[in-house]
């Protein structure tokens, strides 16, 4: 009888121990909540928590290949850097694209923190280049109007109709549908005549200043502090 008093009180206080430990790591998951725009996340049933950030930065300098080119990757204290590098030389550019987003994953729930204004500035500026050369020798040009057209290759125009204008007297062309349509467009350059024809006419210009840098990378600071909080 004994035995049985002792294994009954033993088994009992094993039940207690296991049912306190159960309640205290209850208690631990509640509490562990990551709560951001009315949305509630329990960090105790995700496995793997990240900071992302994706981009668009085109700017004239660019390669053709990388000209609206989306990127996603890890968002840390290097890709930080990187990133306001990209930003300087793309204030200084003749045009530019620049579009940020940062936000977290829990596993695949995705939850944003920051998204940047759009900055956009389209490229204005024109000259006889080879590629608009090499068109029009292929459209029927000939050896004089050729050499003709070379008198301005080094001239950078800002007024497309006084640009056009040019081409077509220097080059002794006669306007029509194709030259009206593609001279200008030729007279971009390969890289800005990429960008513009992905550029959404419908969206307004805004230009991008030091303190609108300095902005981005603050918020783009903060939202790496959230997950750094959390990891």
């Amino acid at each position: 009888m004994k035995f049985l008093d002792i294994f009954t009180k033993l088994s009992i206080l094993v039940i207690l121990i296991v049912g306190v430990n159960k309640l205290i790591n209850i208690e631990k998951h509640e509490a562990k909540f990551y709560e951001y725009n009315n949305m509630k996340v329990n960090l105790a049933q995700v496995k793997v928590v990240r900071a992302r950030v994706d981009y668009i930065i085109t700017y004239k300098e660019d390669n053709n290949i990388d000209i609206f080119r989306k990127y996603s990757t890890s968002l840390n204290a290097q890709e930080l850097e990187n990133i306001k590098g990209f930003l300087e030389l793309a204030k200084k550019s003749e045009f530019y694209n620049v579009e940020i987003e940062t936000y977290m994953l829990f596993d695949k729930q995705k939850i944003a923190l920051y998204h940047s204004p759009h900055f956009l500035k389209h490229a204005t500026t024109y000259s006889v280049n080879e590629n608009l050369l090499s068109q029009l020798s292929a459209y029927g040009l000939d050896g004089f109007q050729y050499k003709n057209l070379t008198k301005i290759k080094d001239v950078v125009y800002d007024d497309v109709n006084k640009f056009f204008d040019d081409v077509i007297s220097y080059a002794k062309l006669k306007k029509s549908n194709w030259s009206q349509e593609n001279i200008p467009r030729l007279g971009l350059g390969s890289n800005a005549n990429k960008f513009m024809r992905n550029v959404n006419m419908q969206v307004a210009q805004k230009s991008m200043s030091d303190e609108d840098i300095k902005a981005i990378i603050k918020e783009m600071q903060e939202s790496y502090e959230v997950y750094a909080g959390i990891k």
